[in-house]
């Protein structure tokens, strides 16, 4: 009954659209239906007017990079943003690593910050799950790579993602339909109503997903739906609010041996079959936002909420009740200091988490006796503030501070004699120049401090155990680039370098087991990363040929350490880069692409085990049947390579006591088809 009412939910905005509105765009002429509204590119020219504001490597990547193939992860959204590596897992799920964030764990969210709306994904002791939204919501992703978070009040080595949803007033169309299917059962409904009332403006969309997955025990059944209301009390005073529901069932195949994975790469582990291994999760995640406009600047505030259940037999059964609770306040003004123009801003979060967090032993998938029972509490304060001022024409500074206060009680209800609590503290500065050389290229600098407290999962290693003695990983950034665009030539790149403390290191010890976390010495990432683009062919038929590329080099090593010396951190690839051409010609586009990964990638810290590197080849295609109808296809893996997708880490692979079956082997060869139907006229 869940399945048929969320499903109903699903299609339900198409039912919104009555007969005579199906009329009435079978009469409107092509040009009265517009794919992108004047709204969509008011939210896209905010977004990059903010991009250049900012004096480091961030990126804007709209709705319409991606939805023309089938985009489950944001591997697939993400695909031209370098920096960003996301090595899925299984689902949804797999380790999400900007600048080689979160090596520490190959599965859910860390390192990161990722936000809905401004809604956290993150608990407030850091930690989240990737598995509780859909992409296809989304408006556009802001990638706001380290110190660039500042704005967000975000302080994590990888900065923070922003994913900005769809409302009435950006939706292309006001009604819409997307259909899916494809390789290894895959098949997806998608759908959205929006409607401007006035002051009172609506939207809601639904998802409805389904795979049987390339690998044995690895299908998925997801129900998504949001809801998105504003109403504009007057012309300076406006709100909204909107909630997430998520029902996510996924089996997980579990981790083979590099052999298996190459040779047999459908294959499940026999334990995940016969202990039944699942991430099952059911959430409900909202928010309200109010903006002020004062007219020498402008507040926001707002809150949200989020209720959160899940359930995780690996080879122990996880299952958790989570509660989740924010507040904002953010001031933004505009000025002037010393007669230079000035910038400023200033804001507060509060945020608080519980969590009922329980662990059973797993008997071939019946639950057994119960080995941790806690009740895990975690409450933050995060107060941050910037200030902007033109030096001389074209050249700004940019200076931040950002303060974090947060705690962690952990409530053993099996062992009271493990009770504990601990708090952590940290004031990040930023400062950054950005310099306009012309109208169309910017020069930029920033050095900032990152921090990162461990969550639970580590100070518990797992859950299971009481504290242990993990401490903050900090970090100090440097980073200088350039961006911008000189004829039919466009670019960003970035040199950067990160002198960490104390990084949070796992090493595995049995798969599907949490690793066990802790604090290495010094350790330093630095990398270069670009993105550039050349309109190679412009015809006065239409025809444009542009090749793409986005390209990250990853040095991540050990500094001086005593058991590792110099070593490569394990857990990612030294070069990971995506070459494309895009291919245009009116109605029609044609994307033949190359995604490669190579040079160092090493499974342990000893660099005794190196992970092979791969080429996959793929092509996309669309085609626009009318302005509001579009066909789309796209072939992944076309060479049938087999591949290791993601592992987790361990701390030495020659060790004859070493598990090395850690690997979760990519997917094979696939082809995915759908449509994209808009109708009701034109969006607001």
């Amino acid at each position: 009954m869940r399945t048929q009412l969320l499903l109903a939910a699903a299609i339900m905005p198409l039912a919104f659209a009555c007969p005579s509105a199906f009329a009435q765009d079978a009469a409107a002429a092509p040009e009265d239906i517009v794919i992108v509204t004047g709204e969509r590119l008011d939210a896209l020219t905010a977004a990059l007017a903010e991009k250049a504001r900012r004096p480091g490597n961030i990126d804007v990547v709209p709705l319409e990079a991606y939805q023309n193939r089938y985009t489950a992860t944001f591997r697939d959204a993400l695909a031209l943003t370098p920096g960003v590596i996301m090595q899925p897992s299984g689902g949804e799920d797999g380790r999400l690593s900007v600048r080689g964030s979160g090596l520490a764990q190959n599965v859910h969210l860390r390192g990161v910050e990722v936000l809905l709306n401004g809604v956290p994904m993150n608990a407030a002791d850091g930690f989240g799950d990737l598995q509780e939204f859909d992409l296809l919501f989304a408006s556009h992703i802001n990638v706001l790579k380290g110190g660039n978070a500042f704005r967000v009040g975000a302080a994590t080595l990888g900065g923070a993602i922003e994913v900005e949803t769809l409302t009435a007033g950006n939706a292309a169309t006001p009604y819409g339909v997307r259909l899916e299917a494809g390789s290894f059962g895959s098949t997806r409904v998608h759908s959205h109503a929006a409607h401007d009332f006035g002051r009172l403006d609506a939207f809601a969309a639904g998802t409805w997903q389904r795979q049987d997955g390339f690998r044995d025990h690895m299908q998925q059944n997801n129900e998504r739906f949001y809801v998105n209301i504003g109403y504009a009390w007057s012309d300076r005073v406006h709100t909204r609010a909107g909630v997430f529901f998520n029902d996510a069932d996924q089996e997980l195949a579990g981790s083979l041996s590099l052999e298996d994975a190459l040779g047999t790469p459908d294959a499940a582990n026999p334990g995940a079959i016969a202990q039944n291994w699942q991430r099952d999760i059911d959430s409900v995640r909202g928010f309200m936002t109010t903006t002020v406009d004062l007219g020498h600047g402008t507040i926001r505030f707002g809150g949200t909420a989020a209720e959160r259940t899940l359930f995780h037999p690996v080879p122990v059964f996880v299952v958790q009740d989570a509660e989740d609770y924010s507040a904002f306040l953010r001031y933004e003004g505009t000025g002037a200091l010393a007669g230079r123009s000035a910038e400023w801003s200033a804001g507060l979060r509060l945020r608080d988490t519980s969590t009922d967090a329980g662990v059973l032993l797993n008997f071939n998938g019946v639950e057994g006796p119960q080995i941790g029972d806690a009740l895990q509490e975690s409450g933050t304060v995060e107060a941050f503030a910037e200030g902007r001022i033109e030096l001389v024409p074209g050249l700004w500074a940019i200076a931040g501070l950002s303060h974090l206060e947060t705690t962690r009680d952990y409530t053993n209800r099996l062992n009271p004699a493990g009770n504990a609590d601990t708090r952590f503290s940290h004031l990040s500065p930023k400062f950054g120049l950005l310099y306009a050389l012309s109208d169309t290229m910017q020069l930029f600098a920033n050095v900032s401090a990152s921090y990162e407290p461990p969550t639970f999962g580590d100070l518990t290693q797992g859950g299971i155990a009481g504290f242990q003695p993990i401490e903050a990983q900090d970090a100090v950034s440097y980073e200088i680039g350039a961006r911008g665009s000189q004829g039919a030539f466009t670019f960003e790149a970035a040199l950067y370098r990160q002198e960490i403390e104390g990084e949070f290191v796992a090493f595995t010890t049995t798969p599907g087991i949490p690793a066990a976390i802790f604090n290495a010495g010094n350790t330093v990432h630095q990398g270069f990363e670009i993105f550039a683009a050349y309109q190679l062919i412009q015809r006065p038929s239409g025809l444009t040929v542009t090749p793409r590329v986005s390209w990250a080099w990853n040095d991540f090593n050990f500094d001086g350490d005593a058991i590792y010396g110099d070593n490569r951190l394990a857990g990612m690839p030294e070069h990971f880069g995506r070459l494309e051409v895009v291919i245009e010609t009116g109605r029609f586009r044609l994307v033949p692409n190359v995604t490669i990964q190579a040079g160092d990638n090493f499974l342990d810290y000893a660099n005794t085990f190196e992970v092979p590197g791969y080429e996959l080849y793929g092509v996309e295609a669309s085609y626009d049947l009318t302005p509001a109808i579009t066909v789309f296809a796209e072939a992944r893996n076309l060479g049938d390579e087999g591949y290791v997708l993601n592992y987790s880490t361990l701390a030495d692979a020659s060790d004859p006591a070493a598990n090395l079956g850690v690997f979760s082997p990519g997917e094979g060869r696939a082809v995915y088809a759908g449509v994209r139907i808009g109708f009701g006229g034109a969006g607001r």
